[in-house]
Order: structure tokens, then sequence, then C-alpha cells
């Protein structure tokens, strides 16, 4: 039986995934990479090493933050600590990414950008609602574009 990462049709799984440091987020983004490019073999597998070690550096930094949350000293301190390791984390995955852009092409590196940093997704401030009647959502100094016959909503009571 072949293994799956020399096969980039195949999703990735790592050597053992009982101790696989990736999480699901993070096996999500490698297999969208990969069927995204399509990397040849041994590109592949660089990108699963390099994904299992930056994971596991972020886990050690996590648990390290964990560790520091359980300890009595004094908040200032603690947020002072904790903030240095979350940078620390936030650089294990910016090298990581960088690593990886170093195989694409410039072009590809912009869509690689677009996989590994998505759009924040739009929030509904309101929940499910009419957009064009909304206050927030449109300006009103620019004029509401109501039906006519319909009450053009304000903020004030009359």
């Amino acid at each position: 039986m072949g293994s799956a990462l020399g096969q980039a049709s195949q999703p990735v799984v790592a050597a053992d995934s009982s101790r696989s440091e990736l999480n699901g987020a993070e096996l999500r983004m490698l297999n969208a990479l990969v069927d995204r490019f399509k990397p040849v073999s041994a590109v592949q597998q660089i990108w699963t090493g390099t994904f299992e070690m930056a994971a596991k550096k972020s886990h050690e930094l996590k648990a390290r933050v964990d560790s520091l949350e359980r300890l009595e000293m004094d908040e200032s301190e603690l947020l002072v600590q904790v903030g240095a390791l979350q940078k620390q984390i936030k650089g294990v995955k910016q090298e990581r990414n960088a690593f990886l852009s170093d195989f694409l092409s410039p072009v590809q590196q912009m869509s690689l950008d677009s996989i590994l940093s998505p759009p924040a997704p739009s929030i509904q401030h309101f929940g499910f609602h009419d957009r064009m009647k909304c206050m927030v959502c449109k300006d009103p100094a620019g004029g509401l574009a109501v039906p006519p016959g319909s009450p053009v909503p304000t903020l004030k009571q009359k």
C-alpha cells in the first residue's frame, strides 16, 4: 500500500496520525495547499514536515502560556509574558508561511496569501435583516433606496 504523501490527488495524512501535532484546521489548510498547487511528492513531504514542526513549536508555546496562567503572579506581568509568547506563536506561523512561499512562483504566492490569510467574515450586527432599510448598513446622508410608498426609517421617534 502506497503512502498518501506520494500522491498529490489524495489528502495529506501525517506519518503517524495518533502522534501528529496538526490540528484539524492546520490539516485542512495543508490539504487545501496540496489540492491547489499539486506539488511533486518531495515538496509535499517537505510541506507536511514544515506544518508538523510549526504545529509542534506552537503547541509547546501554548503549553507555556497555559502553565503561566496557572501560576500565582501579578496580572500585568502575566499579560506581558503571555503577549510575548503569543507573538512567538504568530512568528512561527509567519516563518512557516514564508518557507512555503519560497517553493512557489510570484503568481502562486498571491494565491497562497488568499489561502493562508482568508478575509474575515462579515458580521451581521443585527442578525438577518433588510440591509436596504438598516440605518447602520446604509448611510442615511446618501439617501435610502426604499420602494415608493414605504416609510423611510429614522433613528429618532417623532
